[in-house]
């Protein structure tokens, strides 16, 4: 049965609403060409479905979405940010991986042993550290965790696998030791931490221990106190067999030990083994106790000196960190490379310093692991072709 509304002949009539769109929708482009601006060859229509970079938080096609509320997104920012532009990375980071490769130099950072000790060595090669610093336990406390051995199995195993050589590894003491004190309880506690320390350098393969001399507190002569650290250090060396402990210059700041090359000496001719002791230059400190390392002349005063005093067979290490205060200030106050008053300038004569050629130069500055990497780039971008790469062969 046929029904009106079936009855009629013809496509079905546009309804009264509908074509009261058309007209409108032509005012709309007419008014936009007489505007000026070209109308378009097709109205787009709104999306139904949200764009696949709006879900992923990508503001190429909403710039100005505010997605500040999402962690991973200011993550992602953060880290676009820090990333270099193309020349930076035409400057920086690949010029200086060719001088690095010609370089006889030996940057690294000193690096957290958070999550395993072996953690280290995998930090270090992330930055592009050739050379490793770090604690091998808490830095605050006077007693440690006993090292497991098969976490030191796991370090020389990561060592060997990454390509890091023990003699480019140099562990610091915890900031507590003293072995100069006048205190006896002190002074035995600082002497059983340095016993432990090189037990725990031993495990793990290492042949080097950097410490601070001490501080004699006021309390006692410059002479005894070199007195009472060389004891230590005979004490640890006859319980502890393959490892060379490596005193670290000082700022001359307050009562400290170390800051002038002749204590360092004084210290030296009283350790009975002297193949198993060392010395590691601080830049920061060798700038505050007088040694003008912005200059050229600076640090080639500094090394004669050295070479005439202590002698280059004990140089073991370079502590690489730029100073907040001025030469002569006596403040250990590390800076960032560049930003302090030794400045590219005096870094650039440190890395082209032959001296310096065969030995862990490791960062000390008060930087992320992700810092340090870009100042290892840094430094070694300062090395000028043909330089710092000369042979000197030195004694281990």
């Amino acid at each position: 049965m046929v029904t009106e509304k079936m009855a009629g002949q013809g496509p079905k009539p546009r309804t009264a609403k509908k074509q009261k769109k058309i007209p409108k929708r032509r005012k709309r482009l007419e008014k936009r060409e007489v505007q000026g601006d070209p109308a378009p060859d097709k109205v787009l229509k709104s999306p139904k479905r949200m764009p696949r970079e709006r879900k992923r938080g990508i503001s190429k096609a909403f710039p100005d979405e505010d997605t500040s509320q999402n962690p991973k997104r200011r993550k992602r920012e953060k880290q676009k940010a820090e990333m270099p532009s193309a020349n930076e990375e035409k400057e920086g980071t690949f010029e200086s991986s060719k001088k690095r490769k010609n370089s006889k130099k030996f940057v690294g950072a000193h690096v957290s042993i958070q999550g395993g000790i072996w953690n280290a060595v995998l930090v270090a090669r992330q930055i592009g550290a050739s050379a490793i610093g770090m604690f091998l336990g808490s830095q605050r406390t006077w007693k440690s965790k006993t090292l497991d051995d098969k976490a030191a199995e796991r370090f020389q195993r990561t060592c060997k696998e990454l390509g890091f050589q023990s003699h480019y590894i140099l562990p610091h003491s915890p900031y507590l030791m003293n072995l100069g004190s006048p205190k006896s309880d002190v002074l035995q506690k600082s002497r059983a931490m340095l016993v432990d320390e090189l037990h725990k350098c031993h495990q793990l393969g290492l042949t080097m221990y950097n410490i601070h001399p001490g501080s004699r507190v006021g309390a006692i002569s410059v002479n005894r106190c070199l007195e009472l650290i060389a004891d230590g250090i005979n004490l640890a060396h006859s319980q502890i067999p393959g490892v060379t402990v490596v005193l670290e210059n000082m700022s001359c700041q307050g009562s400290t030990v170390g800051g002038l090359f002749e204590e360092l000496r004084g210290i030296i001719d009283l350790v009975v083994d002297k193949s198993r002791i060392g010395v590691c230059l601080d830049t920061c400190h060798a700038f505050a106790a007088g040694h003008d390392l912005s200059k050229k002349a600076g640090l080639e005063n500094m090394l004669d000196k050295f070479s005439t005093v202590v002698g280059l067979s004990f140089l073991k290490a370079i502590h690489l960190n730029d100073s907040q205060g001025e030469v002569g200030c006596k403040l250990d106050r590390h800076e960032k490379i560049g930003h302090g008053h030794i400045g590219l300038e005096g870094f650039r004569h440190v890395m082209n310093e032959p001296r310096f050629n065969g030995i862990p130069m490791i960062l000390e500055t008060p930087l992320s692991s992700d810092d340090h990497a870009k100042e290892i780039d840094l430094l070694y971008s300062l090395c000028a072709k043909g330089r710092g790469a000369a042979k000197t062969k030195r004694k281990r």
